[in-house]
């Protein structure tokens, strides 16, 4: 499998099967050609090939949607040839009327969406849980990062568990740097929808913004050909790199809900869904407009049961898988945010604390080494025994860089080249800690 892609995809399974025929989409012949009179609208005259592609569906099925809109006089065929793929087609009169009607609807023109048991299966064959998290994967995502002893220990069965992760302690002890290297484990490709339609409606999940895609051209098509003759890879799904989707202090609750806009009428993913086969990272935990209490109890079934409920404009509620690592965030103690209920149902609970000495000095270090500062023992060591000891203000991880990289500053303003002494730091420390 390796051999036909680039070098640098790991895939979780084998492409998805692409459709041959209209009914195996699972789509409704209503539904397709309800989209395909939208794709002809706004792409004006196309030819077979070009509506494929946009459709994302293979030209067999795209031309028997073309012949029907034939048949009932919504399009016809501005140019032939001797290739099926080159001829062009475009809507009448009495198309363009039709496809009018079609978007006050449904504004969506994309990608030919796949049916909801498509994608749970997908999202089964692929799951997150299914990942093995090694310590030499560990080591290796953490090479020369400063942690406390045992950390890494800590660390790896949780996220090789698939479960939920609640970091805390004080401010700047490092949990959302922790966290966001953690993300970087889950090394495998997966296979994202760009829509999913439930009854009709469309759920676009796709997000450029969360969802790293990388294109492989026709590789995929060579592993896709699993018959004689036959399947080839559904360009519905993009290959992706496991999604990691971060929420800090502006989560609302309304971002866990399906979003239907009004202008587009078609529905956007809630944030758990474009997390699906990845990482969801709470920062900040507790920061947020709404009750800690109403946001735990707004996962309880999810990270129970592993799957999510969510509900149509119509009313109309559906089940949809809920297969991430979600990873809690917070410097408030956790029995400050939630019962112990809540807290039980949480996988992995792990205190990201101060440091000791021996490891501020280490990251003083890595930090001048990234900022060109020759070290000078006697300075750091003046930074932790007189700055931070007259001022009573515990070592945390973000310190180093934080003090000396307005160490730097201040030699730039003075026109000097950046030093490290005693007098800098003291003048760092004045204007980034609190006054004495």
């Amino acid at each position: 499998m390796q051999s036909a892609l680039a070098q640098d995809v790991r895939l979780s399974i084998l492409p998805p099967i692409c459709p041959r025929t209209v009914e195996e989409t699972g789509l409704s012949p209503s539904f397709l050609v309800e989209l395909v009179s939208k794709q002809l609208y706004d792409g004006g005259a196309m030819t077979l090939a070009a509506l494929s592609e946009r459709l994302a569906l293979p030209m067999s099925v795209a031309g028997d949607i073309a012949n029907f809109l034939r048949k009932e006089r919504l399009a016809e065929i501005r140019k032939g040839g001797d290739v099926r793929a080159s001829y062009v087609f475009a809507l009448t009169d009495l198309g363009r009327e039709r496809a009018r009607e079609f978007l006050q609807a449904s504004g969506y023109i994309g990608p030919a969406p796949v049916t909801l048991e498509r994608y749970a299966d997908t999202c089964r064959k692929q799951s997150v849980r299914k990942m093995a998290v090694t310590a030499e994967k560990m080591a290796k995502r953490f090479e020369g990062i400063v942690l406390p002893p045992g950390m890494l220990d800590r660390l790896g069965p949780a996220m090789n568990s698939g479960r939920s992760l609640f970091l805390y302690g004080p401010p700047g002890s490092g949990k959302t740097f922790i966290a966001e290297r953690l993300s970087g484990i889950l090394d495998e490709h997966i296979f994202i929808p760009y829509a999913v339609s439930v009854e009709g409606h469309v759920i676009r999940i796709f997000d450029p913004v969360n969802h790293r895609s990388f294109d492989v051209g026709g590789s995929l098509d060579s592993v896709g050909e699993l018959l004689e003759g036959g399947p080839r890879y559904d360009r519905r799904f993009a290959l992706c790199e496991r999604p990691v989707v971060i929420a800090g202090g502006e989560l609302t609750l309304g971002m866990l809900d399906l979003n239907y806009d009004p202008l587009a009428r078609y529905y956007e993913a809630p944030l758990q869904l474009k997390a699906n086969g990845g990482i969801f990272l709470i920062d900040d935990l507790g920061r947020q407009m709404v009750r800690p209490f109403d946001l735990f109890n707004r996962w309880i079934i999810p990270l129970e049961k592993g799957c999510d409920y969510l509900t149509l404009q119509t009313g109309k509620k559906f089940e949809i898988p809920f297969d991430q690592i979600v990873i809690f965030s917070t410097n408030i103690e956790p029995r400050d945010l939630a019962d112990e209920a809540f807290l039980r149902r949480l996988g992995y609970k792990i205190r990201i604390g101060y440091i000791s000495p021996s490891e501020y000095v280490s990251i003083c270090r890595q930090v001048c080494r990234q900022l060109g500062l020759e070290f000078r023992p006697e300075a750091i060591r003046h930074l932790i025994e007189k700055e931070h000891a007259a001022r009573k203000i515990p070592l945390a991880a973000c310190h180093p860089k934080d003090v000396l990289s307005r160490v730097v500053e201040i030699c730039r303003y003075r026109g000097i080249h950046p030093r490290l002494d005693e007098d800098l730091v003291a003048q760092a420390c004045r204007d980034y800690f609190m006054e004495i």
